[in-house]
């Protein structure tokens, strides 16, 4: 399978590459073996199937959809949770995902990021370029997943959400671990001044994730932006893992709206918390492997 040999080893090898007969996807080497979390980042390869894994049912039939993400929950031991999605709309409003919440379809949310301190619920959004963060404090313990792509990064969405998490959880930044997926990365965002021009405005430090790319170009970093935000947030340097793939280097395993248009599908992160009890086992048809032909 083309996943396996062809994307980089990620970020000195903080990604680990699973594949189930109708999944695959990557696991933050940092979250595989914990007791209380399973996360995931899913690419567009179903497993062994030989089918493409999108999960988005504005890119495809309703029914496959819905058949492909039991088959991530299953891959993942997340059989018995519920998976929440939102409609992402770019912005910064953070949903809480509390017991009241989940008597409600969140669908129809308007919200781009979601805070949750409740078992068994997985929570889900989903990318084709913009950048997924997982964050997570253990002792608390609480989750949160926030799509961040350029306007989300502009309207400083992880920051609110870390402001959530400290007001409605009591859980300041220095206590939150962070895991930034697979994106778009500098080497293929090229943006001219329209869209640049709000972060020259907005963001004294601008300079350091967007990269002259020309005349009236730029190449924007939205891995180094929101490890600004975070940082400046308080989340300690030590506490963030960055996966340095490129979504549009790679689109052969990686949706890319960017490098396909339209056409893209949409992978899925996912982050849930379990119960204490969780084996720190893959599910039985899991297997893993890390790319031969690596780059650095």
């Amino acid at each position: 399978m083309g996943v396996l040999s062809s994307m980089p080893t990620v970020a000195d090898g903080r990604l680990l590459w699973r594949e189930t007969a109708t999944v695959t996807y990557l696991e933050p080497l940092a979250l595989s073996a914990h007791p209380r979390l399973r996360c995931a980042f899913t690419t567009r390869h179903a497993g062994r199937s030989g089918q493409a894994l999108n999960l988005s049912f504005d890119k495809g039939e309703r029914t496959a959809v819905l058949a492909h993400r039991q088959h991530v929950l299953q891959a993942l031991g997340l059989e018995q949770t519920t998976l929440c999605t939102v409609r992402q709309v770019h912005g910064n409003q953070v949903c809480i995902v509390d017991a009241a919440m989940l008597q409600h379809d969140l669908t129809g949310i308007a919200t781009d990021a979601l805070v949750t301190n409740l078992p068994r619920v997985a929570l889900g959004v989903l990318v084709a370029d913009c950048l997924p963060v997982v964050l997570y404090a253990l002792d608390t313990p609480v989750i949160a997943l926030v799509h961040a792509g350029r306007m989300g990064t502009y309207h400083r969405v992880v920051q609110h959400t870390l402001e959530t998490i400290a007001q409605r959880f009591a859980t300041p930044p220095a206590q939150v671990h962070a895991v930034l997926g697979p994106a778009i990365g500098a080497c293929c965002y090229t943006l001219d001044i329209g869209a640049v021009g709000p972060f020259q405005d907005q963001f004294p430090i601008w300079e350091q994730f967007c990269i002259p790319h020309g005349p009236e170009r730029w190449t924007m970093d939205l891995l180094t932006a929101n490890t600004l935000q975070l940082q400046a947030a308080g989340v300690p340097a030590e506490q963030i893992d960055t996966a340095s793939i490129c979504t549009a280097c790679h689109k052969h395993d990686l949706y890319s709206h960017r490098a396909e248009g339209q056409e893209a599908g949409r992978s899925m992160a996912i982050v849930a918390l379990t119960s204490p009890a969780r084996a720190s086992s893959l599910p039985a048809e899991s297997s893993i492997s890390t790319p031969s032909a690596a780059r650095a």
